[in-house]
């Protein structure tokens, strides 16, 4: 279920603009999407997890958005209205990131005759998340191995080792990932006055089609939707 990086664009455009003035249907709607796509690249534990906080944060937020909860329970029904708008757009974003390779999405923006200075730092953030995610995990397996962990007797003690053990070491992995990541920019001549060519294959399919006029249907029903 390959599709082109200009349809995961389209897509990453639409789930954002429905689902921030849309109601909860519409955001179920472009959820489901992103959440198919993830089955097929067997991401099933992943989609179950996210669509279970989802779905609990949509239902909690609609029973007691409209009751009196207190200051407590404000926070609470806040915080679930935040989760409801903003876990289709990581899930979509999750989606594109990590099926998406960087001459992929490349050669997408040059077909659409997208300026370099623009093509360039969109694709070192696409490199730069991936990797900084790979370098969390490895140094939680880290730490793991020495008998510490995120939540365990010593950091309750002592909040502040979590700072040490998890943030300090992330902070240097991800100076050093921009480092690398400038380095083989440079050595790709990834530069915005050079003109880049791509040998790899892209181009629009059947579910390329589907995506574009599930999405479309979408917008057109929100568009046409009775405003009471």
């Amino acid at each position: 279920m390959k599709l082109d990086p200009r349809t995961k664009l389209f897509l990453a455009i639409v789930v954002n603009s429905v689902i921030l003035s849309a109601p909860p249907v519409y955001s179920v709607l472009m959820f489901a999407v992103p959440a198919i796509l993830l089955l097929f690249e067997k991401k099933w534990k992943f989609v179950l997890a996210f669509f279970s906080l989802y779905l609990a944060a949509v239902l909690g937020f609609e029973h007691l958005k409209t009751m009196d909860v207190g200051r407590v329970g404000t926070l609470a029904v806040s915080t679930m209205m935040i989760v409801s708008r903003m876990m289709p757009i990581t899930i979509v974003l999750y989606y594109v990131m990590q099926t998406t390779k960087a001459n992929e999405f490349m050669a997408g923006m040059s077909r659409m005759h997208v300026p370099n200075k623009v093509t360039i730092p969109l694709t070192v953030m696409i490199r730069f998340f991936p990797t900084v995610f790979d370098e969390s995990r490895a140094i939680g397996n880290a730490m793991k191995m020495r008998g510490i962990r995120l939540f365990s007797l010593q950091t309750l003690k002592n909040p502040f080792a979590i700072l040490e053990y998890r943030l300090i070491p992330l902070l240097v992995s991800i100076t050093k990932i921009g480092d690398e990541l400038s380095v083989a920019a440079l050595t790709r001549a990834l530069t915005p006055e050079a003109k880049r060519t791509c040998i790899v294959p892209i181009g629009f399919h059947v579910q390329d089609l589907v995506v574009f006029a599930y999405c479309i249907a979408v917008v057109v029903l929100f568009l046409l939707r009775p405003v009471s």
